[in-house]
């Protein structure tokens, strides 16, 4: 993957999230821009459906995996 798809791919986590919790929530939490970096990265495929559906996509990986990190 490309550094270009990687930065697409954080900015499309970090949209959602800053949907979901507000823009100054988002970018004050270090736990966020950490986790969306690393999914970023992952292989896992980009979801697809409604906004609402890749809201929900992202706050059940954060609800899965996030918090421990």
């Amino acid at each position: 993957m490309s550094s270009e798809e990687v930065k697409m791919r954080y900015g499309f986590a970090m949209t959602a999230f800053a949907r979901m919790y507000g823009v100054k929530t988002v970018n004050a939490s270090y736990k966020l821009h950490k986790f969306c970096h690393l999914w970023a990265e992952s292989d896992e495929e980009t979801p697809d459906g409604t906004i609402t559906d890749v809201n929900f996509f992202f706050k059940d990986r954060w609800d899965t995996w996030g918090e421990v990190m």
